[in-house]
């Protein structure tokens, strides 16, 4: 679990400085602030109730997500996201260029703002702290700051001034750490909507002699939750990726016919719901046999 990584880390660096990459390179008064920023993290990822995106439960917030702007919807999305606690943790894995990655969300109200941060991981290589810290406000106003421990290398790797390093920074970081809280933030809004896709269930974080070594060590802090709260696709969810599947395989003139409708969530005068998914039309449902071709170069004509 992701979660696990993240604490074990920043617990590491607060007991042992020297084990933190960056501490050791930075002056007196910037490590003052490394080991309070880390230790803000470490805090926060004790704090948070932990969440995780199973994949085909990812798949479906995927379809949802389609329309979404990024950069419009971002803060707004945040804003209304159906929090169930104030301080959330939310994970998942997803296969990128044929290797297993791992995605964290930490996301904490904080006097009526909300502040968000994401951590990446591929499989087997150490753990990307977060770029970014992002802070929306009540008006769904967003705030970027690049982290000044983790950003700098990746900023210096650009071309150009400064300002346009860093331009190009936030314009490669954004869109990888929004849309990884989006995922996130996609989950809550299913979870919450009446008759949704998804389901969640409670499962314990730690095995029985894992929790016991853990508190032999003091290595658990008191407090923290202990279980871990999986995402699930339900019913619902396996007839919406069902309509989807046949959605994108059909002829267009065939959908007249009877044809599965994919689910979605509405936002209504009465709350959220999901709009279940259906059958629409006449006769027997439109069961879509796709055929894959080579494509031909097309030969301009005489």
């Amino acid at each position: 679990m992701l979660l696990k990584m993240v604490r074990e880390t920043y617990d590491r660096h607060l007991a042992d400085p020297e084990s933190d990459p960056f501490f050791m390179k930075l002056r007196s008064d910037a490590q003052e602030e490394r080991y309070r920023r880390v230790k803000m993290v470490r805090d926060l990822a004790y704090r948070a109730t932990s969440f995780v995106i199973e994949p085909a439960a990812l798949d479906l917030i995927a379809t949802v997500q389609s329309g979404v702007k990024l950069v419009e919807d971002f803060g707004p999305l945040l804003v209304e996201a159906p929090l169930p606690f104030d301080s959330v943790w939310m994970e998942f894995e997803e296969d990128i260029g044929g290797s297993r990655n791992g995605s964290g969300v930490l996301i904490q109200k904080i006097g009526g703002k909300i502040l968000v941060c994401s951590f990446h991981r591929q499989m087997g290589k150490p753990l990307i702290e977060p770029l970014l810290f992002l802070t929306v406000d009540a008006d769904a106003k967003l705030d970027m700051r690049a982290d000044p421990f983790t950003s700098p290398r990746f900023i210096n790797g650009f071309e150009g001034t400064q300002d346009e390093r860093v331009s190009q920074f936030f314009g490669e970081a954004f869109p990888q750490t929004g849309w990884t809280i989006l995922n996130a933030v996609g989950a809550m809004h299913l979870i919450a909507a009446k008759g949704g896709p998804l389901d969640v269930e409670d499962e314990s974080m730690f095995s029985r002699p894992e929790r016991r070594r853990m508190e032999r060590e003091g290595a658990l802090s008191a407090g923290a939750p202990q279980v871990v709260t999986k995402i699930r696709v339900n019913a619902q969810g396996r007839l919406h990726l069902q309509a989807v599947d046949d959605e994108e395989g059909g002829v267009g003139g065939a959908r007249r016919r009877a044809h599965r409708v994919r689910g979605h969530y509405m936002r209504t005068a009465r709350g959220a719901s999901w709009r279940k998914a259906h059958v629409r039309g006449l006769g027997q449902v439109n069961e879509t046999i796709r055929v894959v071709e080579a494509a031909t170069e097309a030969q301009p004509s005489d």
